[in-house]
């Protein structure tokens, strides 16, 4: 992709990775499923309301009226197909980095590699932990009202970079907000035991592990060889 965005490329751009949020993220908890230095794992939730996609863009957006959009207005208009590419403009120069890695962070759910603190803390970047790999990275902030990490920027950088005590993801977990327990794993990490994940004891208590499974068919296979030995070892106990 080009350096520099075309105006008429912001709308498309936008419109595009709206539907894949709407598809892969909206309304959608995160359970990112990380490895320490000391082998241990440990997991981090992050939660994906309507909200957070108006800040990933870096864009400022206005009615017919001209009267500045809030992030849940933008989120229904560009839904509809209602706001005009006149209507767009740029933040800053970080807008145009944001809308080239936009679409790539649409998939967060099978990209991510890595986690870490922010390190680059300023008045004009504000944000909690990364999560990315190293062409770019979402971050998320703690929101108080709910007390769950929420997306509130996209950053065109390389995650080690810009983080630290940082570590490899090897598992993510997706579910519904209203689902109590996790069951789609949409990613994980290659060659890593997927019974190490589903044995832990603090992660087994969010995940329906009776019903759990992986539209990659490599994972689901390793889900049911773990199932049929789990079923297997209690049988031979009984």
């Amino acid at each position: 992709m080009r350096n520099f965005l075309a105006q008429k490329e912001f709308i498309d751009i936008i419109s595009k990775s709206q539907k894949e949020f709407e598809k892969n993220l909206k309304n959608k908890k995160l359970m990112f499923v990380y490895e320490n230095k000391d082998k241990t794992i440990g997991e981090e939730e992050m939660f994906f309301p309507t909200t957070s996609f108006y800040h990933l863009t870096g864009v400022k957006a206005y009615d017919s009226n001209n009267q500045s959009l809030n992030s849940y207005k933008f989120y229904e208009l560009l839904k509809l197909g209602g706001i005009d590419e006149s209507k767009i403009e740029i933040k800053d120069k970080t807008t145009y980095y944001k809308l080239q890695i936009l679409p790539q962070l649409m998939q967060l759910d099978r990209m991510a590699s890595m986690i870490g603190n922010f390190t680059e803390y300023s008045l004009l970047l504000q944000t909690n932990k990364l999560v990315g790999n190293v062409n770019a990275c979402m971050g998320f902030i703690k929101s108080e009202k709910s007390n769950m990490y929420i997306p509130n920027t996209a950053l065109k950088e390389d995650i080690r970079d810009i983080t630290n005590d940082r570590k490899k993801i090897v598992a993510v977990l997706k579910k519904e907000i209203n689902e109590k327990l996790y069951k789609n794993i949409t990613y994980l990490k290659q060659n890593y035991s997927i019974a190490s994940i589903l044995q832990n004891k603090e992660i087994n208590k969010k995940i329906d592990i009776n019903n759990v499974y992986s539209n990659n068919k490599i994972v689901d296979k390793e889900i049911y060889e773990f199932m049929f030995s789990k079923e297997k070892d209690k049988s031979q106990k009984s």
